[in-house]
């Protein structure tokens, strides 16, 4: 009988070899990301060491879909919101302002849910259709074009079935397995990882889902997954970086695996050692949250994508549904019983706060759909769900809610919203540090015609060549690397005309991730220009800050 390790979801803390060969497998997608997005989130901000607190008022209630005035707060919803109504169809709105239909036959799961999302680029929608068709409608209306015809519904209502990348060139969604996707099986098992890492029976003859990822033209990019060992059922994927964090199970069966990392450059995926439910990255890129347990509570982690280091921000009898402001500050997340109450807290912790609308009735629940902010940061969204006696339904008017001043903003009638979300772009840089009887620290901005160049391993044979000037200085990059292989050889010039050094150095060194998003060689040089032959060690990183 065929079997996989799996590890029991346990409150054990996250280790860091968990990440690591995700990021040396995906250099190119970690470090190299040119955001391309037309008018890049750049939210009106909060003190992040402060959570704000909302009005004792019970606020004002806006008329449906007529976006009735700003906020105290001097800001109105805005931006892309996408809708989907109790009978399919497809609705585009500004805002808090009355939307309009630009296709119908969406697909609906549990309490109405459906799969949808605008891309980052503000130009097309793309959703799953009930004849499990993957399509992209533009903004304004018109034929919708079919991506894929291979869709699974079953996660509707439970888990983000799809997702856009940074860019929006690319979309990721949850695709029926097939036979053909099923790899050859080993006559024997490899060894178990470690301790506390056991194998389970699977279920034979049975396939669930994959994780397709797919151009706007519809060509596959990437197959994700085995569906006889896994089935995919939730897809996360980062606003900055080329990374997915993906929810799975057995085939067959609701008993969940940890979860798994993925990019669309890596062969194959990997599993980590996170036990956590519905995982959320920030804009920016900079961390991850997750609900996990903790001693028969639940606790909201925060984890840095540079370093894998965990915080816990809150821990209380019931934590769902996580979503971080645009700008990265806040967190919004729902608690209480079935989730029926909304809480606001610091990205860097601190007292949470309570912003339920003072008029949710009892059987409210925030736990199922997404809560989502608006493109200017100041108001959250969801759809007004309810779970009473067991069922869970979504109708009525949507909520567009400004936690600071209480406000409500009522939307159109629909059981999904989504607003439109985009990366929290920075900048990228190549920090260089030589030590040894020859001593030159310096940083350089990625220029982006310059940063693939760098970064693109699979490109011109493995080499990576760049420029970098900073003023009068400079550095010059000719490096070769060797599929499969974390070492890279090659020269790297510098010019420093203020610290007096203007050579070339031989250079070998081994690549290293730290975290997801920083990567960096670490290795040895050699000068040549005098004797005696002068060496020392050295390390050059690439990461966002």
């Amino acid at each position: 009988m065929a079997s996989r390790s799996t590890r029991p979801q346990t409150a054990r803390g996250p280790r860091r070899r968990g990440l690591v060969a995700t990021g040396i497998v995906a250099v190119v997608g970690v470090v190299a990301l040119t955001v391309a997005t037309s008018s890049p989130a750049r939210a009106q901000g909060v003190n992040p060491s402060t959570t704000t607190i909302p009005s004792t008022g019970t606020g004002s209630t806006g008329s449906t879909g007529t976006g009735s005035g700003a906020s105290s707060s001097g800001s109105a919803p805005s931006g892309q919101v996408a809708y989907v109504t109790v009978d399919g169809r497809v609705w585009l709105g500004q805002g808090v302002a009355a939307p309009v239909e630009i296709a119908q036959g969406a697909a609906l799961g549990r309490a109405g849910q459906a799969a949808i999302a605008v891309s980052p680029n503000a130009d097309i929608v793309a959703f799953v259709r009930a004849d499990g068709s993957l399509a992209t409608v533009p903004i304004d209306g018109g034929t919708p074009t079919v991506l894929a015809s291979d869709a699974a519904t079953s996660s509707l209502g439970r888990d983000p079935s799809l997702a856009w990348n940074a860019t929006g060139d690319e979309v990721a969604y949850l695709a029926r397995g097939t036979t053909d996707m099923v790899p050859p099986k080993p006559a024997t098992l490899p060894p178990l990882s470690g301790s506390g890492v056991f194998r389970t029976p699977l279920p034979q003859g049975v396939l669930g889902n994959v994780v397709k990822v797919v151009d706007r033209s519809g060509a596959v990019r990437n197959t994700i997954g085995d569906p006889s060992v896994r089935s995919y059922v939730g897809i996360t994927w980062s606003p900055a970086d080329d990374l997915m964090i993906l929810d799975s199970v057995i085939p067959g069966t609701t008993q969940k695996y940890t979860l798994v990392a993925a990019t669309t450059t890596a062969d194959s995926e990997t599993p980590t050692y996170f036990s956590a439910d519905d995982p959320a990255f920030s804009p920016d890129g900079r961390f991850i949250l997750g609900v996990g347990p903790a001693k028969g509570l639940k606790e909201l982690i925060r984890i840095s994508a540079d370093t894998l280091d965990r915080t816990t921000l809150v821990v209380g009898d019931t934590i769902c549904n996580p979503s971080v402001s645009p700008d990265s500050t806040r967190i919004v997340y729902a608690t209480g019983p079935n989730c029926s109450r909304l809480n606001l807290i610091s990205a860097k912790g601190g007292k949470a706060v309570d912003v339920t609308p003072p008029e949710t009735p009892d059987t409210a629940t925030f736990g199922v759909g997404e809560i989502g902010w608006t493109a200017e940061g100041r108001y959250i969204t969801h759809a007004d769900c309810r779970a009473d006696a067991g069922r869970m339904s979504c109708a009525g008017p949507v909520l567009f809610l400004d936690p600071d001043t209480g406000k409500i903003d009522r939307g159109p009638d629909a059981t999904t919203v989504s607003p439109i979300r985009r990366p929290l772009i920075q900048d990228v840089f190549v920090d260089l540090d030589f030590r040894g009887p020859l001593k030159f620290r310096h940083s350089f901005v990625i220029d982006p015609t310059v940063q693939g160049k760098l970064t693109d391993t699979e490109s011109n044979g493995g080499r990576l060549e760049g420029r970098l000037v900073d003023g009068g200085t400079i550095l010059d990059a000719k490096l070769q690397t060797t599929k499969g292989k974390p070492f890279v050889t090659g020269q790297i010039t510098v010019t420093d005309p203020e610290g007096g050094i203007d050579r070339t150095f031989l250079v070998l060194g081994r690549a290293v991730v730290i975290g997801v998003r920083v990567f960096s060689l670490s290795g040895i040089w050699i000068s040549t220009d005098d004797l005696p032959f002068a060496t020392g060690k050295f390390n050059l990183a690439v990461r966002r800050r």
